[in-house]
């Protein structure tokens, strides 16, 4: 049960939307339009598509999908189909559909039917609400505090590895690619247009690798790396990212480092950290103050090195006082808690990336944390609890394209978005997209505020103009640039400014 317990914490801290998705409930989030009985959209609203269970039987079991159209404003506009993917695996769409319409460009909204389709596991799509009731036992457990015993593996956890068994396989990310062409071919399009972030970046290159003549457009934003095969791979690499992020969060202060090292190794040997003032720290606190280094920075706000997270960490590791650190660890409790209890997200996650896996490792191979350390002796642990997803994995696995598959047959020209600091999937990650898809740009976001993850129509004009030039003229090649965030006016004359930490080289490792 402790595994769960993981998994929702990380789906809160690397989804791109969750903090939005999480404030309200899924039917909350569909009850902005009811469902229409029309078999093709006419009007905006929320539509269902009968799908094969198996897109492999064709004739066999059927399941539905759900989607919200937002019709093209200007018909002699109108260019084509544009879909959404806001990334999880588990995150919904429909649920997002309004909040982003409101924030694209109008001339988005006048040439492109909006697709918001709700991936299997989500919404009101197939298997959803199934998953939702296995969530509802799982808290209901946690709240009777008997999520460990026989009782909870009997009547909870078996039924649910059988439930698992049966639909794992059809709730992968190649049936979702076959669910998008489903519903193209539904709506009559020749070809669609694609915008997704985070894990919606691995949906659109397994659709483009799928149905390479179907792509009209497509936008990675966020990327993940085709390269890895398994999950394993993906988290090992994250930790080092996670130091980079926290290395710049730090100030490129090698003490600071170095002083953070020897905390996690005390705790990592399940002691607890003793500050100067009389504050003791068990792991899951220092596990939480190294996920604020790498948590999102907040738009609306000044910037990190002006927040009062800063000031407590650099506190606790300049002077050895913890109290500030302990009074915001017990404000972000009470948050984090009300976020997991609504999120459903922790338990598709698993389902798809271990059903995607190319190359599954044995539990072995899963629960050896060598090379997490190896990655980063500041992260490693971190990252080693969150991501052992897919252990003792029974059910039958759908392995998506490599890539190889994907360099081989993806051709058309390809928009890839990264973050310098992105914490939830690495820079390092849109490279590897970016040399996978050889007819692919790259564009790079860094500057103020730019611990960031999901990039277009969020408040980056550059990322905003690039984006849309591409979706109205995709077959334009654009060079490989990057984009500069800005500051706010009030902050562009502070004495310490943005412009002269960014400048920073960053630290070797010792």
């Amino acid at each position: 049960m402790a595994r769960f317990k993981h998994l929702l914490g990380l789906l809160i801290i690397f989804s791109p939307f969750s903090s939005l998705a999480a404030a309200t409930t899924a039917d909350e989030q569909l009850s902005f339009e009811s469902t229409s009985n029309e078999e093709k959209p006419s009007r905006n609203g929320i539509y269902s598509l009968k799908v094969p269970k198996n897109h492999k039987n064709p004739d066999g079991e059927k399941v539905d999908i759900y989607y919200f159209f937002h019709k093209a404003t200007s018909e002699s506009d109108r260019i084509g189909l544009l879909f959404f993917n806001f990334g999880g695996p588990g995150a919904d769409a429909i649920g997002e559909a309004k909040y982003t319409i409101q924030d694209l460009p109008v001339s988005i909204t006048k040439s492109f039917d909006l697709i918001f389709l709700d991936p299997r596991g989500t919404g009101k799509s197939a298997f959803a609400d199934k998953i939702r009731k296995y969530a509802n036992e799982v808290r209901k457990c946690k709240e009777k505090q008997t999520c460990d015993t026989d009782a909870f593996i009997k009547d909870i956890a078996l039924p649910y590895d059988a439930f698992i068994k049966d639909i794992a396989p059809y709730m992968g990310t190649n049936a979702v690619a076959d669910d998008m062409d489903a519903l193209r071919e539904h709506l009559g399009e020749d070809k669609i247009s694609y915008l997704g972030y985070s894990y919606g970046t691995r949906l659109g290159s397994i659709y483009a690798e799928r149905y390479p003549d179907r792509i009209r457009a497509a936008v990675l934003d966020s990327a993940m790396s085709p390269i890895f095969e398994n999950e394993r791979g993906l988290s090992i690499d994250l930790a080092k990212n996670h130091e980079k992020i926290a290395e710049y969060r730090l100030n490129y202060r090698f003490e600071r480092l170095e002083k953070l090292r020897n905390i996690v190794s005390i705790v990592r040997n399940e002691s607890n950290y003793q500050t100067n003032d009389g504050y003791s720290f068990d792991k899951e606190k220092i596990y939480t103050l190294l996920y604020f280094l790498v948590e999102k920075d907040n738009e609306d706000s000044i910037d990190w090195f002006k927040s009062k997270k800063y000031a407590a960490i650099t506190k606790l590791l300049d002077t050895d006082e913890g109290k500030d650190f302990h009074d915001i660890y017990i404000q972000e409790q009470k948050k984090q808690q009300e976020q997991q209890e609504q999120s459903t997200m922790g338990f598709v996650y698993p389902i798809v990336s271990c059903t995607d896996e190319i190359t599954p490792l044995t539990n072995e191979e899963i629960s050896n944390e060598d090379k997490y350390w190896q990655s980063s002796m500041i992260y490693g642990g971190f990252l080693f609890e969150l991501f052992q997803t897919c252990l003792n994995w029974k059910a039958e696995r759908s392995p998506i394209a490599s890539a190889d598959d994907i360099n081989r047959n993806i051709s058309s020209n390809i928009l890839i978005i990264g973050g310098r600091y992105d914490p939830n999937t690495a820079y390092n990650w849109a490279e590897d997209m970016h040399k996978t898809i050889k007819s692919s740009t790259l564009i790079t976001v860094d500057g103020y505020n730019s611990v960031q993850h999901g990039f277009s129509f969020s408040g980056t004009k550059c990322v905003d103009k690039i984006t849309t030039e591409y979706l109205f003229n995709p077959s334009k090649k654009i060079s490989d640039t990057t984009c500069k965030r800005s500051p706010p006016n009030n902050l562009m004359s502070s004495p310490k400014n943005w412009r002269e930490r960014i400048e920073y080289e960053p630290l070797s490792k010792p």
